[in-house]
Formats: C-alpha cells, structure tokens, sequence
C-alpha cells in the first residue's frame, strides 16, 4: 500500500485502540495486523499536577483525603 508514515502511524492507533469482537473466533485478528503492520509508538507525557483546593466549607477536611 502507498501509505505516509504518518498514515500508517493512524492505522496502527486504529487497530490499536479497536474494541475486541465478541466472536471468539475473531479476538485475534487486530493483534495479527499489528504483527504485520507493528506498534504504535507510544508518547509518555507528563501527568497534571495536584491542584489543591479549600473545601473546608463543605465539611471537606485533609484527613478525608
């Protein structure tokens, strides 16, 4: 097929990120593409920073969390 890298990149996520079929029979297709066609590569971002808020007025205290 006459596909960018960053088209492929696009299918890999696709079959990636597809829902499992309920056929028993069929489970292992999407795992047969990314056999042939590989793994998406994968992108570590950093994760959100705790916000810290003052819910005392709700009843809310530190210990709770």
């Amino acid at each position: 097929m006459n596909l960018t890298e960053e088209e492929w990149e696009c299918v890999r996520v696709c079959v990636s990120n597809a829902p499992i079929p309920y056929d028993i029979t069929k489970k292992k297709i999407p795992v047969s593409i990314l056999d042939k066609i590989g793994q998406p590569k994968r992108v570590e971002h950093a994760g959100e920073t705790r916000v810290e808020y003052d819910l005392t007025q709700y009843g809310i205290y530190e210990s709770y969390l």
